[in-house]
């Protein structure tokens, strides 16, 4: 009797060792949802016009519009924030004005580091485009695009931040969310640009940084040149967030309030 308590008593150890080891498992951090990677921006100093056209999809304009890209405006450069995690450095991304500021008009929850709030998504404003900085190379960086558009909603965070990127290292606050970048599909001379990543959404905040005038080789899908750029406000920091849709309100007729009282 006492050794088959004993043996029963040992498996049942064993068991519950097994179950700890897999909760164990279960708890340990996986891979985040979305790319941890932060940009700042840097301004060109020399912006010539040059509109392309081109078809583009998101989730806002699910049946895609015409757009025009007209100029080249900003260089978005990767950045530590607090030693955030940047997974590849050579990935970088334009800023291209867009000439249709498409209305939108839709309320979104906006989730990221700064915490989660209803924000109202405007109108369409500019893209991002994939590029390579310094690093020329035959095919553009597999990487999402981006529709970009004025957004409401989001108030900065109470704090500030220490940004480094391989130029140089500031302190900054972000202001009040100015913008939410959505991925989409792009078409531009019968090539199509599918989104690599559908989860990774980038909120925009404001901030006032200074800097010297760099001279980086910067190639996109648009342009290859050498560009003058520098930091001076405004500047922006794109945060990786996560958005959830809520629902559109849909007007029901008088007819359709009637027939329900009578159903």
């Amino acid at each position: 009797m006492s050794k088959r308590l004993t043996s029963s008593l040992r498996g049942l150890l064993v068991l519950l060792g097994l179950v700890s080891i897999a909760s164990l498992a279960l708890a340990q951090p996986g891979p985040l949802p979305f790319d941890p990677t932060h940009y700042w921006t840097y301004h060109l100093l020399e912006q010539q016009p040059l509109p392309q056209p081109i078809f583009a999809k998101d989730q806002f304009f699910r049946q895609g519009v015409p757009l025009t890209v007209e100029r080249r405006e900003r260089l978005l450069n990767w950045v530590h924030k607090n030693n955030s995690a940047v997974p590849d450095t050579f990935i970088h991304y334009t800023w291209w004005n867009i000439l249709e500021k498409l209305p939108v008009n839709r309320q979104v929850i906006v989730s990221n580091q700064f915490g989660s709030y209803r924000a109202q998504v405007l109108n369409l404003e500019f893209m991002l485009v994939p590029a390579w900085k310094n690093q020329q190379q035959a095919v553009a960086p597999h990487a999402n695009h981006y529709l970009c558009y004025r957004a409401v909603g989001f108030p900065g965070p109470p704090q500030g931040y220490d940004l480094r990127d391989e130029w140089r290292v500031d302190y900054q606050f972000p202001h009040d969310m100015e913008y939410l970048c959505a991925p989409c599909l792009k078409q531009h001379q019968g090539l199509v640009f599918a989104p690599v990543d559908t989860v990774t959404h980038l909120a925009v905040y404001p901030i006032e940084p200074y800097s010297d005038v760099f001279y980086p080789l910067v190639a996109d899908q648009f342009l290859v040149r050498p560009e003058y750029v520098q930091q001076e406000p405004v500047e922006y920091l794109f945060v990786p967030s996560e958005k959830t849709d809520l629902p559109t309100r849909t007007r029901h007729s008088t007819w359709d309030r009637i027939k329900k009282l009578y159903r």
